[in-house]
């Protein structure tokens, strides 16, 4: 290396490959100059060393100065990467408390909930056991009993109980044969449901109950479980039965009085209107009236019996249902009253077409007859129009009997149909008080309705809702 080195420096020494420098014939004869030259060549070569060794300093010194910047360069960044470290331990650490903050937060609000929920059930059990009647939480896969009151059940709720083994004493859910299972019919249609049932209750008696099914549904839409409670409506149905016993009585004795008195008074009848003709002439004033009071009575009494007997046939008798056509009645009924309208000046009005309508025609025609007779007699003196309206609602047909005569207050509009039900101003007007009675017994016998509106002003309109396919 040295020698390379002392080449570059002195390029004058360099000899060809191979050869060595000349020599003197004779060194030894001049040994001052070779002694001097060897000096001069030391110094030479410790200067070239010098050189390089200095040249070699600055290189080093370069590449030092390089190593310390990239160190300063490292340690920015470094102090820059714990910098924005630090700034970022910072963000987090006050994002995480932020978070632990919230968590607490929300514990404790968790925790007040759970303390609602449980005073809040606390609360519904105590509710639940002032109930007097008994009331289940029933699972809807296998209708076990998930909880129960006091109501309910004696002593502690047996694990895995079913509703038809505590309330039917069976191993199964209802079929239908008896009665609808009210859980069944809750999973099908997802709707409350009410049925009659007769269960035993906790002391193992039979009662008749009024059973009421509340579905509850899942996120999903699913119903799995079913709120029960069931009202004892034993009472109610023995004072039903009671009822229609009394009523069946009732209904056999009005029979029996008015088919007996039916032809005794048809005779008392004919004799009074045959000595009122014949002997009238020769009574006096008094004895005039008095026998004009028999008569009136006495007419008074056959029509009474006769609406009676019209009564107890709407309700009993069977009805022949057929093709009817409506117009044909309206136009019996308005030519058998057409000498009272046309005396009175009142106008009768109808459709000029309706369809054929499944009606027992007898029937149909006492409806109109009374309707007709009622709007004339209760009508005022200011009756002018009577109006018969039809309207197609679907599956059903409306019939409106409008006339413009004394209005019916609101709170008379229902009391009007009661048997001998009259409103305030048939006073002073003869009637049985049995003709709307009448009208809707025969409405219902052909699965439809009747009722009344009458506006503030002068006019009052019966409605008939008629199905167009009897059931």
């Amino acid at each position: 290396m040295k020698t390379k080195r002392k080449a570059e420096l002195h390029p004058e020494v360099r000899l060809p490959a191979g050869k060595s420098p000349p020599r003197d014939r004779d060194n030894s004869l001049f040994p001052d100059q070779a002694g001097s030259a060897g000096k001069e060549n030391q110094e030479l070569s410790c200067c070239s060393e010098l050189q390089a060794l200095r040249a070699e300093n600055l290189l080093l010194g370069g590449r030092l100065q390089q190593a310390r910047a990239r160190a300063e360069r490292v340690e920015e960044e470094l102090a820059q990467a714990r910098a924005e470290i630090e700034t970022r331990v910072r963000q987090r650490s006050g994002q995480l408390a932020g978070a632990n903050e919230d968590l607490r937060q929300e514990m404790l609000a968790h925790r007040q909930d759970e303390e609602r929920i449980r005073q809040q059930n606390e609360f519904l059990n105590h509710v639940l056991e002032s109930l007097t009647h008994p009331f289940y939480v029933l699972d809807a896969k296998d209708y076990t009993i998930k909880m129960a009151n006091s109501a309910a059940i004696r002593g502690e709720l047996t694990p895995g109980i079913t509703c038809y083994a505590l309330t039917h004493h069976r191993d199964a859910p209802c079929d239908g044969s008896e009665h609808g299972c009210p859980l069944q019919i809750v999973k099908e249609t997802r709707k409350p449901v009410t049925l009659e049932h007769v269960h035993y209750d906790r002391q193992g008696n039979l009662r008749n109950v009024e059973v009421h099914g509340y579905p509850i549904f899942d996120r999903q839409g699913n119903v799995v479980q079913m709120l029960e409670y069931s009202l004892d409506i034993t009472e109610r149905k023995q004072m039903e039965q009671q009822l229609r016993d009394n009523a069946e009585k009732i209904k056999l004795f009005a029979y029996a009085v008015s088919h007996d008195l039916k032809s005794p008074m048809a005779g008392m009848l004919g004799l009074i209107r045959l000595l009122h003709k014949r002997y009238g002439g020769q009574l006096d004033a008094k004895g005039k009236k008095f026998c004009e009071q028999i008569l009136k009575g006495a007419e008074q009494v056959a029509a009474l019996v006769e609406e009676i007997n019209a009564y107890i046939k709407a309700k009993e008798t069977a009805f022949h249902f057929e093709p009817v056509d409506l117009l044909d009645i309206l136009r019996t009924v308005g030519d058998e009253f057409a000498p009272q309208l046309s005396l009175r000046g009142i106008s009768w009005l109808g459709p000029d077409s309706l369809p054929p309508m499944i009606l027992d025609r007898m029937a149909m025609l006492r409806v109109f007859r009374n309707l007709t007779d009622n709007a004339i007699k209760y009508g005022g003196e200011n009756l002018s129009t009577i109006v018969i309206g039809y309207r197609d609602d679907g599956e059903r047909q409306l019939l409106s009997f409008f006339d413009d005569g004394v209005g019916i207050k609101r709170e008379d509009c229902e009391k009007i149909f009661e048997p001998f039900g009259r409103h305030e101003n048939a006073r002073g007007i003869e009637g049985t008080g049995l003709g709307l009675a009448i009208v809707r017994e025969i409405v219902a016998k052909h699965q439809g309705k009747i009722w009344v509106e009458s506006d503030p002003a002068p006019g009052v309109t019966f409605f008939i809702s008629l199905p167009k396919k009897l059931a």
